[in-house]
């Protein structure tokens, strides 16, 4: 028996970073070398091809972007190319399903893994609508990342037959320096330390986070990533005197992020829109016995992070109801190590990497 062919296709795909980019280098991770043969098809004017980790990442050069869509040439005259065992694409990506009609790759089984729903290009999209639920019809496995996304989604909904519901998964390992740590607590002067970590856009919905900061007394909101919103975010803090409250971090190195997942109270998840389908930054402040506050997306952020289980659920863009809720946790110690113990609980029980690359190999590819 010869080594099983996998090829992704994708928007994007390693070096850049995203969730779909995490999910595609998580699955191929899971598969062993010595039995697989493994591809990524994808687009990049910066990137040339290569061969990382066991991986052929096969990169085309797009002319230009438009609705969250890379549209290239090269990617369709290489997806003719194609000639693997299970051929699976990552939506939404509709450049890509018009892509397979055109090419006519060839493949023994066809699955997707399904992110979200298209958020914010509705309209644009409404004309290809009808081939995506062809394309959609033809799939052999839809894979999901939560269960969430199955009941909320009105295009994989009729298909719940193929769905099959397995989540990103972390690494259990404490990766934090316990130095380091005490540094930030000591930094902020013991202060109560609120985290959220991501790019500075507006569908992460920090603004909201830093718009509750003004009704939080005794604690500190840490913000780590960079992003166009930044000077808007700088504006803000200045003219509500939020500048003891509120901290842009910029990024944050790699190797330091485990310190301050580690060193927060509470991991605070504001984010604005559905796009937002699974939050993997959640499972690493839970790893640490850190309780959530997200916001009810109904998709699975809410999945990863319970209400009432493993944290605080408030709806999105109220900034009065996250400070109650961040008010609530501080005030309650109690509550708030109840519930990050229960987080702990709920990432060994579900998302280890271990468990979740074991039923990559079980459930879609052997």
């Amino acid at each position: 028996m010869g080594k099983k062919k996998i090829t992704h296709v994708t928007r994007y795909a390693y070096p850049h970073i995203g969730g779909i980019e995490a999910v595609i280098s998580q699955i191929n991770n899971s598969l062993p070398n010595e039995d697989f043969e493994k591809e990524v098809l994808c687009c990049s004017n910066t990137e040339k091809s290569s061969f990382e980790n066991g991986v052929k990442y096969n990169r085309c050069r797009f002319l230009f972007e438009v609705a969250a869509n890379t549209i290239s040439p090269e990617f369709i005259w290489k997806l003719s190319r194609v000639n693997t065992d299970v051929l699976h694409y990552h939506m939404p990506f509709i450049f890509a399903v018009i892509a397979h009609f055109i090419a006519k790759p060839k493949y023994k089984k066809l699955y997707i893994t399904y992110h979200s729903d298209i958020i914010g290009y509705d309209k644009i999209m409404k004309p290809f609508w009808y081939i995506y639920k062809k394309f959609i019809e033809q799939v052999d496995k839809i894979h999901v990342l939560s269960p969430n996304i199955i009941e909320s989604s009105k295009i994989i909904n009729p298909y719940k037959e193929k769905c099959v519901v397995i989540p990103q998964g972390i690494n259990l390992e404490d990766n934090s320096n316990g130095e380091k740590v005490s540094q930030i607590k000591a930094k902020y002067k013991d202060k109560k330390i609120l985290f959220s970590l991501g790019r500075l856009v507006k569908y992460k919905g920090f603004m909201y986070g830093i718009e509750a900061m003004k009704k939080v007394d005794n604690a500190v909101y840490l913000i780590g990533g960079s992003g166009p919103l930044k000077e808007d975010f700088e504006k803000y803090i200045k003219e509500n005197q939020l500048e003891n409250k509120v901290i842009l971090l910029d990024r944050v190195d790699d190797k330091e992020l485990d310190n301050y997942y580690k060193a927060c109270d509470i991991y605070l998840f504001p984010s604005i829109m559905q796009s937002e389908a699974f939050g993997i930054v959640q499972l690493e402040a839970m790893k640490y016995g850190k309780p959530v506050i997200n916001t009810n997306l109904g998709t699975g952020v809410n999945y990863v992070s319970i209400h009432n289980k493993t944290g605080l659920t408030v709806n999105p863009k109220n900034s009065d109801e996250l400070a109650n809720a961040i008010n609530k946790l501080l005030k309650d110690d109690d509550l708030r190590n109840i519930l990050g113990k229960n987080a702990r609980i709920r990432v060994e029980n579900f998302f280890e990497d271990k468990k979740v690359f074991e039923n990559y190999k079980r459930k879609m590819f052997i």
